[in-house]
């Protein structure tokens, strides 16, 4: 470490290296599974509970249909004639009666074709006439029914009294006198009801049922699924990785044995031809320019092999490349503090790869743009986040951009909207911002338990 920077070691145990991000996003995958599920499972049952209404509803309005014209074929048309029509009594009378007191139907009259009411249980009604609708009329003559739920009101209501849902039920039949008539009945719904708690007790331990243990039986698959598929993308990401690390390596080691070999060697012949031009002559005075220019090249370009090269984030291999960069640091004559605090073995190489590049790139532009004297490099690892602070004590922000020209390409911040780009893609943030107490501060942070290694 060079004499004019610290280094602060981390604290904790050993780590291993291991894939922080699998079984996160497993288990975020399982989460959203079992999620869905319950909401399938509360839609199902919303489903369950309506269909069960509907078809109750549709039982017990065939169910009252049927035994309506039961009652009037089997029931009311043998003993429905003439003199039953006039006297409003008899065993069709008594048979009504004995209806409406086993709280079966809760109303019951009998029309003639014309509406004229021949028996009702309200007395009062008998003798009067009701319009009778149009469907009803139309199966005058043939046995029939017609049912509709509506609010109780029938021949002989005042309309006063409480208001009380019922299922109306028009049955047509033929008397023993051979004249058509209507039965009237209303039916309460308190049957209704009991047929759709039954139909939901056969239900919804059906359906729900069948759900659930579909549910149990594809976790299963959906785990290994969802391994498989994690898996595969990071086997992918590795051998991209891979690549990439050969590439800049090839890179790397072109740019070595060949452009800075061949600039080095220009380098050597440089000074044994300026030694037969005189010292004030314009030759010398531009090889001395060439040279250094040279120089400052392959500097330049060195410095690039070391950053392309790839470095081995295993082990002591993280702290040795923060060792470098403070180093680089201290020969450009800015001096460096960093500081790494939290458990950052739980890091693996990827992750800590990618601190390396926020740590490197904005030491690169304190270097180019701050003008500053001292700099310090932050990183703190707390929970499943990784906080990368890069600040400086020079110009600022606002500074920068006023020292340098409007088309200069270095305004568009490439590098830094790189590494915004893959800290988003970790539920993490970038931000460039001016210092509390002055310069610049480069604030990083992303989840490094969703990086791929």
């Amino acid at each position: 470490m060079a004499e004019d920077a610290l280094l602060t070691r981390r604290t904790g145990l050993p780590g291993k290296d291991r894939p922080e991000g699998e079984r996160s996003v497993v288990r975020e995958a399982m989460i959203r599974f079992v999620l869905l599920g319950a909401v399938c499972l509360v839609v199902v049952g919303l489903l369950t509970v309506l269909l069960a209404g509907s078809v109750a509803r549709s039982i017990a309005t065939r169910e009252a249909e049927v035994r309506t014209l039961s009652f009037a074929t089997a029931v009311a048309g043998p003993t429905l004639d003439a003199a039953t029509r006039r006297r409003a009594d008899g065993p069709l009378v008594q048979a009504l009666n004995n209806r409406l007191l086993d709280d079966s139907i809760v109303h019951a009259a009998v029309y003639d074709t014309d509406g004229r009411v021949v028996w009702s249980a309200d007395p009062g009604a008998i003798g009067t006439t009701e319009e009778l609708s149009a469907e009803v009329r139309q199966l005058l003559g043939r046995p029939g029914t017609v049912a509709e739920y509506s609010v109780e009101t029938h021949a002989g209501s005042s309309g006063q009294d409480e208001e009380l849902v019922v299922l109306e039920v028009y049955a047509t039949a033929i008397g023993a006198d051979g004249v058509p008539f209507v039965l009237e009945w209303y039916w309460p719904t308190s049957h209704l009801q009991a047929n759709e708690r039954h139909l939901m007790r056969l239900l919804m331990p059906l359906t729900l049922g069948s759900l659930v243990l579909f549910a149990l039986m594809i976790l299963p698959l959906t785990l290994s699924t969802a391994r498989r598929v994690e898996n595969d993308r990071a086997r992918l990401t590795r051998h991209a990785l891979n690549a990439s690390k050969i590439e800049r390596r090839r890179l790397s080691e072109d740019l070595h044995d060949g452009v800075v070999q061949d600039l080095s060697g220009i380098g050597y012949v440089l000074p044994m031809v300026g030694k037969d031009l005189p010292e004030d002559s314009v030759g010398h005075a531009v090889l001395a320019q060439i040279r250094t220019s040279l120089q400052r090249n392959i500097s330049a370009i060195r410095g690039l092999i070391a950053e392309i090269r790839p470095i081995d984030m295993r082990g002591s291999g993280f702290r040795d490349a923060m060792d470098g960069l403070v180093s680089r640091m201290g020969e450009q004559g800015v001096e460096t503090t960093v500081t790494l605090t939290g458990d950052l073995d739980v890091l693996g190489p990827t992750a800590r790869s990618l601190v390396y590049r926020i740590a490197r790139e904005g030491l690169r532009n304190v270097l180019r743009h701050s003008g500053a004297q001292h700099a310090w490099v932050e990183v703190r690892q707390q929970s499943s986040l990784v906080h990368v602070l890069v600040r400086d004590d020079g110009v600022g922000p606002s500074g920068e951009r006023a020292a340098r020209p409007s088309d200069d390409p270095e305004d568009t911040h490439f590098g830094l909207d790189l590494l915004r780009e893959a800290v988003s893609d970790l539920d993490g943030e970038l931000e460039l911002r001016p210092g509390s107490g002055g310069g610049t501060e480069l604030a990083v942070f992303f989840r490094h338990d969703r990086v791929l290694t």
